[in-house]
Formats: C-alpha cells, structure tokens, sequence
C-alpha cells in the first residue's frame, strides 16, 4: 500500500509517518509534501494507494489539490486531517468524494482503523459488497444476526484475511453496564495493550453499545491456551480500567460459530457478581461450579413488608441490607437463583406500596425494574436496583420535602471538588449509596451523565479563566483538574470547537 502525506507541519507529517510505520509493514509512505502544489505532483507522479492531506497549507491548500485531482480523474483514497472542525470544511472535503476526516491530534487507534477500511476497499473484495468489505462490519454484522457467512462470505474470510471455516477464535467479552459511555474508551484501550503484548496475535475489538459490551476477536494466534492465560493473569491483576467490568472468555470454532459463542459466555456473565473484581468467567468451566444451596429469606421479607406499612425508614432499609448480605456473603450461589430471590423481594415490595396512598404511581416502574434483575451481570448493578426502589422511595416520600436530595448534594460535591477529579464511585461512596444507583438517578434529573456534566463544569470554569485571566493554558488545565495539558486541550476542542488559545483570541 503506498502512501503519500501532505503536510505543511513538519513535526505533525513526521509523526504520521512513524504512526503509519508502527501499524504495518504493508504501508509504505513513497513520499512527503508540505503544501498542495508539491503534493498533486507527487500524487500525479507516484499514482499513490492512498493520500493523507491537511486542510490548511500555505499556496495551494488541501482541498484546491483534491480538486484539481478530481478533475484529472486521478482521484486515490483520501484522509483528510485538520484542526480545523468546522462543517463547512468537512462538507467540501465530502463532497469531492472524501469519505475520511480526522481531527487534530490523530491517534493511533483512529489511524489503524481509517488505513484498515480504505485497505478493504482497495483490495479485491471477492464479490463481497463494499459496505461489508471492512472486517470489523462483517464481524458486527455476524454477532447481531445480520449476516450469515455463507460460502462467498467464507471464500473472502479466507483468502483476504486467511480465516478459514475452521480457525478457533478467542472471544473476549467485557460487559460495563452503566459505565458503558463513560468507559468504554479506556477499557478498550487496556484490552488493546493486554493483546498486543502477544506476539502474532491478530484481534479486532467490536463495539457493542446496545449491550453494553465490547468484544475482542483473536483470529490469529499461536497457542490459544497460552493466549487465554495470558489474559487470565492480567485481568487477575485487576487494573483499574477493568474495574466495574464483567469479563468473560469463550472459544469458537469459524466465523459461523462466534455469535452462538459470544450468546453462551453473554449468558454466564452473571457469575460476576459472585466472584468480583480481577476474576474472568471462562466456558465451560463455568458450567461445572458446584454451588451452594440457598434458601430464601422469608422473614427478612416480612420485616421489609412490616417497616413499609409503617412507612418506617431505618427499618426498611435495615431489611433491604441484611436481604442483599444475604446474598453476597461469599457463598457460592447460582446467580440465577439469587435473581429470582431479587424478583420476589421487590415485587412483594410494589404489593405493599400499591396499598399505601401517595405511592401508586411507583408501580408503573415494576416491569421495568424487573427487566433490569434479569439482565444484571454484577453484585452492583443487583445493589443498584433495591436503591432504585428503596432509595427514590424514601428521598421522595412526603416526609422528606428535600426532593432530588442525592443529584443536589452530587452537584455540590462537583462543584466543590472538581478540581480535585471527584468520581462517581468516590460521591456514591460518601452518600452512602451505589454508583449504579446515583448514576441513574444522576442521568434521569440532570438529562446527562455524570462525566459529561463534570467535564462540562471544568471547560466552563476555563473558559472564565481564559477570558479573565493571564494565566498559561497549562496553569489553567491544573486549575480545573486536568494534569495532562495536552488532554486538556483536546477535551476543550470537543467541547467547544477551538483550542484555548484560539478560544482565548476570539474571546478578547
């Protein structure tokens, strides 16, 4: 695959070409231009597979050179890279067929995945449809039922990506729940380092939002038994991105069989919220525990029912603890029966309220908390639905006028110690209450999460200081509880469109 970079930023066209290095040895940059009129003559000259161009250069800029390349009908694939984010440049670059539009600065990740797809297109597709062409499409469109792999879709597997009908995959699922937007970033990143780290591995990280989930797919690799040791050993070490996620690891034997695998080790997940944190759920072996019989706590039922009718806060409460220590003492109990035990606990709970005035309306929640007991995976996220109930109960009961008391002190609690990088796990911590819980509540009365509204908060600060103050941009990323200057600035542009500097300039 030849490569052409045009960029007028010699550190910014360097730094492209050491990227483009690192992530294979089938890219070659043939050569490297810093303004629009060099670049067409080498495009002209070279016939490159692909062109990575900036936007703004000095004489003919980016866009001039795509035209012009346009009009010779010499148009390669193109990448399209610029600090600036304004619609109208990307509009332009789209309409002379660029389909490709990074931002300033590109990371690693971003530019594997873009070189990745434009490679698909360019390659042969054996008859498989463009929009399929990308490996991560097709492997999406497997696991959520879209495509069947047929024999075409087998021919191409194998002869553009050497995946044969019997390769043995590795698939790696981390369920993050609630944490899923705020996470998933960092949580993919980690299992990119954890792969990475195995010689010969080949592995592609799907993004499932609807499940929550992410997944790894190791297709190439030269033992899978040492491969899943090796990630056994570093979840076991339980870094701290990995924390709050549910990790599970099964085999599949062809791209045919992956989804039906990926539904099995889905299936179990729940297993975590017996054993925690730093351990991964493996098949079949997961199949095999022998758990410990358990039987429902009736009486701490009946105390719960008692201290409803009597609208009784400490001893309602009091019962809910001691039904979810219960639970989670360390035994080893089937997941599914401590499901249903949940089941039975909150709908003898709505039985209650329906008869007390004032608290019908709580029964419209029923079907939906029930749903979300079905569908937990973690002794959290089971912890979090009593507070749903219990929680919102009392905080809205008519003896308690402070209604949204938990997201007000939350708010405070940001306010207070933004500066400081306050968590959500460290806020729920000091309230008393469950992260899954006071993320939920946080989302339904603020309309956004909780890392968004932080994040939000601390570039509103900075633009204060920007505007009112002298202070150095990397003063003022310290002073709203950014360490790295540079993520600072990167977080600031996606909020506002601008760098602080550039924001500073318009602002005055």
């Amino acid at each position: 695959m030849k490569i052409i970079v045009v960029e007028d930023e010699i550190r910014i066209c360097e730094g492209i070409c050491r990227l483009i290095e690192k992530i294979s040895d089938n890219y070659e940059v043939v050569a490297t231009a810093d303004n629009g009129e060099d670049g067409l003559s080498l495009i002209l000259k070279h016939s490159p597979d692909i062109v990575i161009t900036d936007i703004m250069m000095p004489g003919m800029n980016g866009l001039e050179m795509l035209t012009e390349l346009k009009k010779k009908d010499r148009m390669p694939k193109v990448i399209v890279i610029s600090a600036y984010s304004e619609f109208s440049y990307a509009q332009e670059a789209m309409r002379l067929g660029v389909r490709e539009y990074l931002t300033k600065p590109i990371t690693i990740g971003e530019l594997t995945q873009t070189l990745s797809s434009l490679e698909d297109e360019i390659s042969d597709n054996d008859g498989v449809p463009e929009t399929l062409s990308s490996l991560n499409n097709i492997f999406l469109g497997i696991i959520n039922g879209i495509i069947d792999v047929d024999e075409k879709l087998g021919q191409y597997l194998d002869n553009r990506h050497g995946i044969k009908k019997d390769t043995v995959f590795v698939e790696l699922v981390a369920y993050l729940g609630y944490y899923y937007e705020e996470n998933a970033e960092t949580v993919k990143e980690t299992i990119d380092k954890i792969l990475g780290h195995v010689k010969g591995t080949e592995y592609i990280i799907l993004e499932l939002p609807k499940e929550m989930s992410l997944l790894a797919l190791v297709y190439k690799c030269a033992d899978p038994d040492e491969l899943e040791k090796h990630i056994k050993i570093n979840v076991q070490r339980n870094p701290p991105n990995l924390k709050k996620v549910c990790p599970g690891m099964i085999r599949a034997e062809g791209p045919g069989n992956i989804q039906g695998s990926y539904r099995i080790i889905n299936s179990y997940l729940h297993w975590n919220m017996i054993f925690g944190d730093g351990v991964i759920i493996t098949f079949p072996q997961v199949a095999e525990i022998k758990v410990k019989s358990c039987e429902y706590p009736a009486d701490t039922e009946n105390l719960m029912k008692t201290s409803l009718y009597s609208m009784d806060k400490a001893a309602t409460l009091n019962s809910v603890k001691k039904f979810e220590d219960y639970f989670f003492d360390g035994s080893l109990y089937n997941p599914q029966v401590i499901k249903e035990a949940y089941t039975r606990f909150v709908w003898a709970a709505f039985g209650i309220l329906k008869e007390i005035s004032g608290f019908e309306h709580i029964a419209a929640h029923q079907k939906q908390l029930i749903e979300k007991i079905d569908a937990a995976k973690s002794s959290g996220e089971m912890r979090g639905i009593l507070d749903m109930v219990f929680g919102s109960l009392f905080e809205n009961s008519k003896e308690d006028e402070n209604i949204g008391l938990t997201v007000k002190r939350t708010v405070n609690m940001i306010h207070e110690f933004y500066k400081d990088g306050i968590t959500l796990d460290e806020i729920a911590d000091r309230l008393g209450i469950t992260p899954e819980y006071l993320s939920a509540q946080f989302q339904k009365e603020m309309g956004l999460n909780f890392s968004t509204y932080i994040r939000n908060y601390r570039i509103g600060k900075a633009k204060l200081m920007l505007v009112g103050s002298n202070m150095k941009v990397y003063e003022i990323a310290a002073e709203v509880g950014y360490s790295d200057p540079k993520y600072f600035s990167r977080v600031f542009r996606q909020v506002t469109g601008q760098k602080p500097d550039e924001y500073r300039k318009t602002q005055k």
